[in-house]
């Protein structure tokens, strides 16, 4: 944890970071999101005297990490993508880490993906002669994730 973050003050991050093998392959200047989520399934059972109506958790759904960043001349997003594309299983599904870093570039915080790979690759609109920073948007799917450390 950086100096003067306690337990509970709210993270902020400057950059987003994913290290496969202990290389950084890819920098973002936005994390859209991580989702993780359990399907709620309906439970009925009954006795004598009631019926009672329960939510219980059912199937999980695979974890997603969804990150946004300037478009860059690095091609390594794109070669795990095209290995995805190519069914490539043993090259797509690879194990990283995403790394926060705070605005001194310290980590923040850090969560492991086990066996990610880029379900989703999308650069945005741009018009020819535009002043603007043309943004691309990768999706990742996980069979796991977990909060490791800062």
């Amino acid at each position: 944890m950086s100096a003067g973050l306690g337990d509970h003050d709210a993270l902020t991050a400057a950059r987003f970071s994913i290290t496969i093998d202990g290389h950084e392959i890819a920098s973002f200047s936005e994390l859209s999101g991580i989702t993780t989520e359990v399907e709620p399934v309906d439970y009925l059972s009954s006795n004598d005297k009631e019926v009672v109506f329960k939510k219980l958790p059912g199937k999980a759904k695979p974890p997603t990490v969804v990150l946004r960043r300037g478009k860059t001349g690095g091609m390594e997003l794109w070669a795990w993508h095209q290995s995805v594309l190519a069914g490539n299983i043993t090259t797509a599904r690879r194990s990283c880490s995403l790394v926060m870093y705070s605005f001194d570039g310290k980590p923040v915080a850090r969560y492991y993906l086990f066996n990610a790979w880029p379900s989703k690759l999308e650069i945005g609109a741009l018009k020819a002669g535009a002043t603007e920073v043309l943004m691309e948007t990768t999706t990742l799917v996980c069979e796991s994730i977990q909060r490791v450390s800062a």
